[in-house]
Formats: C-alpha cells, sequence, structure tokens
C-alpha cells in the first residue's frame, strides 16, 4: 500500500506539467491522539500483551503543495508537512515492569488530495499519503523484581511510519494575508516497531495517530 502513495503521488508530480496548477503554502495547528498496543516478554520468560494506551497532545505544523486544476469541478493537491518540534505524548508508568517517556517529532508527511470544488468558496477532499517521523523514548527503567534485576536501557531512537487517510472541507476566501482556511480529520496507521532491552526483553507496539487539523494559508 505504502509503495502505491509514493508512486501516486510521483505520477501526480509528472502529470502537473500538463494542467494549470498553483503553489499553496501555510502552516496547520493540530489536536492530537496516539494510542499504542503491543506485548512484552516478561523475567520468567512468558509474552504478556499489553492493553492499548493513549495519549492527547497539541501540535504544529507547515506544508507546501501543489494544487493542479484538472477541470471547474475537480483538482488535484500534492504537498509535503512537516512538524518542526518534538511533542512529549505519553508517559509511561509500568509499575513494576517498564517506565518511560514517549516524544514525536521530525514527522514528514507526503500526501495527495483529490478536491471537489462544491463553489467558488467551498471543496471537499480526500487524502492520502506516508508518513514518517522519530519517536523518542527517554528515561527508561524497569523496575527490579524477585525474578530479575532492573535493566539499564539508555534513551532509544525509533523511526514511525505509516499511512495517512483523512477528510476535510476548504473554504476559498481572504483571511488577513491568508486565502484559504481547511478543517481536516485523519488517521495514521504507523508499522509495528520493535525493542529488545539490556535485559533481552522484547517489547513490541503497533500504533495510530488520530488527528483534528485547522489550516490557514496561502495560494500563487
Amino acid at each position: 500500500m505504502k509503495k502505491l502513495i509514493i508512486a501516486a503521488i510521483s505520477a501526480s508530480f509528472v502529470a502537473s506539467a500538463a494542467f494549470a496548477d498553483s503553489t499553496n503554502i501555510g502552516f496547520r495547528i493540530s489536536s492530537g491522539n496516539l494510542a499504542a498496543s503491543g506485548s512484552e516478554t516478561t523475567n520468567q520468560a512468558s509474552t504478556v500483551t499489553q492493553s492499548e494506551r493513549d495519549a492527547d497532545f497539541e501540535m504544529g505544523s507547515i506544508f507546501v503543495e501543489r494544487q493542479i486544476e484538472t477541470n471547474d469541478k475537480f483538482s488535484i493537491t500534492i504537498g509535503l508537512d512537516y512538524v518542526p518540534m518534538t511533542a512529549s505524548v505519553a508517559s509511561l508508568t509500568g509499575g513494576d515492569g517498564t517506565d518511560a517517556k514517549v516524544s514525536a517529532g521530525n514527522l514528514f508527511t507526503a500526501y495527495l488530495q483529490p478536491t471537489f470544488i462544491v463553489n467558488d468558496s467551498v471543496s471537499l477532499f480526500g487524502k492520502v499519503g506516508f508518513a514518517s517521523g522519530d519517536l523518542e523514548i527517554t528515561d527508561i527503567s524497569r523496575q527490579a523484581t524477585a525474578a530479575g534485576t532492573a535493566s539499564t536501557d539508555g534513551a532509544q531512537d525509533k523511526t514511525l511510519e505509516g499511512t495517512v487517510y483523512g477528510i476535510g472541507a476548504q473554504v476559498d476566501r481572504a483571511f488577513g494575508p491568508f486565502d484559504f482556511v481547511r478543517l481536516e480529520a485523519t488517521k495514521t496507521d504507523f508499522d509495528r516497531i520493535s525493542h529488545t532491552n539490556s535485559n533481552s526483553k522484547v517489547l513490541t507496539a503497533d500504533a495510530e495517530m488520530e488527528l483534528i487539523s485547522l489550516s490557514i494559508g496561502k495560494s500563487f
């Protein structure tokens, strides 16, 4: 699926030369939820499934797009969104298990946004894309138990990758120096990540991120 999305985005860039187009730039404010579930091996070498945990957070991003006008009712936008900051998304307290702080940042999203023009000022769009970012795990500690000693793990960096889906609406009108405003909802399904700690215990996690975003931008 990811290869198909990347191929579609690349093909759209090539096709843009055949149509009238414009460039959009702007910024986005998002309210999000990151949920994860997984498993870990214990000191008894058994595997324990961890129930889903989630965290709410806010983050900002900037974007640049190329909008291809195919006709007066339909356009395709190819874009790149970047989160230039690291945001704390969770603080895990595992009792006699693993404690850690989790932060996400350097998140890039390449996307394709087919847009249906309702009238001169309102458009509806879908979104599909590919996201890649960094997951920083710090202040890791595994408590000592009768069955084993505490781990000595340091901070860990993992790569998050996944597919993005979403829908939204855009209003084209002047907002000060800006030309449009958008409201959208997206979901990112990240690939499974795995970590082996200093006690040779294996932890896995499946994560998904949901965002409600408000964007404002300018076209030229």
